[in-house]
């Protein structure tokens, strides 16, 4: 689902809640902040749990042209 509102795929304006981390790191430059949580119930929710999986797939996963693509490269990750 991150793929989709990352690319715009969806109907899901998050502009207010993907906030870019701006620096560059050692794992790609497709990170986003985490959001800040202190209930369970929100912390586990679509956006602070997807950012958390988002920022920890590797670069090659991010960069998929499609979302096709995107799927084969995640689907070969757990073989």
């Amino acid at each position: 689902m991150m793929y989709r509102v990352i690319n715009n795929l969806v109907d899901i304006r998050a502009q207010h809640i993907l906030i870019p981390t701006g620096v560059p790191t050692r794992d790609h430059a497709n990170r986003y902040l985490q959001p800040f949580t202190s209930v369970n119930s929100y912390k586990f929710s679509l956006f602070p749990s997807g950012i958390r999986l988002w920022n920890s797939l590797p670069e090659e996963g991010m960069s998929a042209p499609s979302l096709e693509v995107f799927q084969t490269r995640m689907g070969a990750l757990h073989e």
